[in-house]
């Protein structure tokens, strides 16, 4: 997954190797020590903190659509237009690059660091661990943008990591070229970063280095079609909209959210939440991930489940309780079609948070939900979406404040769900980005 990892400096092992690199590529760590240290007060106050445009106004950027399994948006670092995954479940900007090898970059549109006149190196060197495997890159600093060459939202002097080497197999047939962190905090969490030098502070994150406080994604329904994520003053607008519900992000880390409770109805299951749950509403994960506690729900939609998806229109609507706020989910949002077969997509996952088992609220959660992530106010605001991605603001967006005995006596039910939401949704798993899988989850 592009998702919730940890990163940390390798030490000799990987001196080593990027040594190697260097000598591949005609030059040599020395050269980036003497370079970092003639802009060690340049770094400590400029280059870490990054210098924006602090654009507010209205901008949407499309993402394409690959396999239902992955959303690509376009990103400019230095001269480059590069594809990439806008990941709200990670922090740092990471890019393929041309110190990879050739398997490594080959059928890519990859960053070269020769092209960009507004490049400057680091000494730095990091292990980036996803859920799908881990990356070594070797930091540098230049300008980036969200989007083309046009775009408001630009800011010089971001540090960002040039890949060299990776373990991701997703990666190696994947078209996408990096992968942009969209977490909430002002810096690198503790954690998850390089340690910074003496008398520096630790990196700024992208959106607070563009002084972008709110943004939204929602992705379309429908095969191939397209997600979008934009910013400026109408998003700002629509978060106050009495169609959409707020609720209060209690991840320090993630945008994560609290969970109270799941039903499926007809399904006579436990709440796999008894005493609570986190969950992380994350860009970057393909499909619906689940704690261990939820593996009796899951088996039970899996027994109920005809493989020659004949039966959809009998699977339950799941009912998710998020901080006071019920949100929706019918049969499309877990099941997937692979070659004329129908099977649930719900992911495995093992992590403990402050709040109990995590889950991960992917990608089927931003069909059914425009989404709004609002660093400013620390909430995330959600309404139902139409399968064009258009909020529906003439009723409410979730279930508001109800409770769920207020839901069990019909406040909502599948009325609200057409046919075409009890129909799978065609994707392909060998492309998919995973869930985390680390016992112990920094939320």
């Amino acid at each position: 997954s592009a998702s919730s990892r940890r990163a940390t400096a390798r030490g000799l092992a990987v001196r080593e190797r990027m040594a190697a690199v260097d000598r591949r590529h005609g030059c040599s760590l020395l050269r980036f020590t003497l370079l970092a240290q003639t802009l060690a007060t340049v770094q400590s106050v400029s280059l870490r903190r990054g210098q924006s445009s602090q654009a507010n106004v209205d901008f949407k950027l499309e993402l394409k659509n690959v396999l239902g399994v992955q959303y690509h948006g376009m990103f400019r670092a230095g001269d480059q237009d590069l594809p990439v995954i806008y990941d709200t479940g990670s922090f740092e900007i990471v890019l393929l690059s041309k110190l990879c090898g050739d398997i490594c970059i080959k059928g890519k549109t990859v960053y070269d660091a020769n092209l960009s006149s507004s490049f400057v190196a680091s000494e730095d060197v990091m292990q980036v661990t996803y859920a799908s495997g881990s990356a070594t890159s070797k930091k540098g600093f230049d300008s980036v943008s969200i989007g083309g060459k046009d775009s408001p939202y630009t800011v010089k002097k971001m540090p960002l990591w040039q890949v060299v080497e990776h373990q991701i197999p997703v990666w190696n047939r994947a078209k996408f070229s990096g992968i942009i962190g969209l977490g909430h905090p002002k810096y690198m969490p503790e954690g998850f970063r390089h340690p910074p030098a003496n008398g520096t502070v630790p990196d700024q994150l992208l959106l607070p280095a563009m002084g972008i406080d709110m943004f939204s994604i929602c992705l379309e329904r429908g095969l191939l079609k397209p997600g979008w994520m934009a910013m400026g003053p109408k998003v700002q607008a629509l978060a106050k909209h009495p169609g959409f519900t707020s609720v209060p992000v209690v991840g320090e880390v993630h945008w994560g959210l609290r969970m109270a409770e799941v039903q499926a109805e007809d399904l006579n299951v436990s709440n796999p939440c008894p005493t609570g749950c986190g969950a992380i509403v994350d860009s970057g994960t393909s499909f619906i991930a689940v704690p261990p506690s939820a593996k009796p729900l899951t088996d039970a939609i899996e027994i109920k489940l005809k493989m020659d998806c004949s039966n959809l229109h009998e699977l339950p609507v799941l009912r998710i309780q998020l901080d006071g706020a019920v949100v929706e989910l019918p049969p499309m949002a877990y099941i997937i079609k692979i070659s004329g077969y129908c099977h649930t997509a719900f992911m495995e996952m093992d992590s403990m948070s402050q709040f109990g088992p995590v889950w991960i609220l992917g990608m089927p959660f931003l069909r059914y939900h425009y989404t709004v992530f609002d660093r400013k106010n620390m909430q995330i605001h959600f309404a139902r979406s139409t399968p064009a991605c258009e909020p529906i603001l003439d009723t409410p967006g979730v279930a508001g404040n109800s409770s769920f005995a207020a839901v069990g006596q019909g406040l909502y039910s599948r009325r609200v769900f057409a046919p075409e939401d009890y129909e799978p949704m065609e994707a392909d798993r060998n492309e998919e980005l995973p869930a985390p899988d680390s016992k112990t989850f920094a939320f």
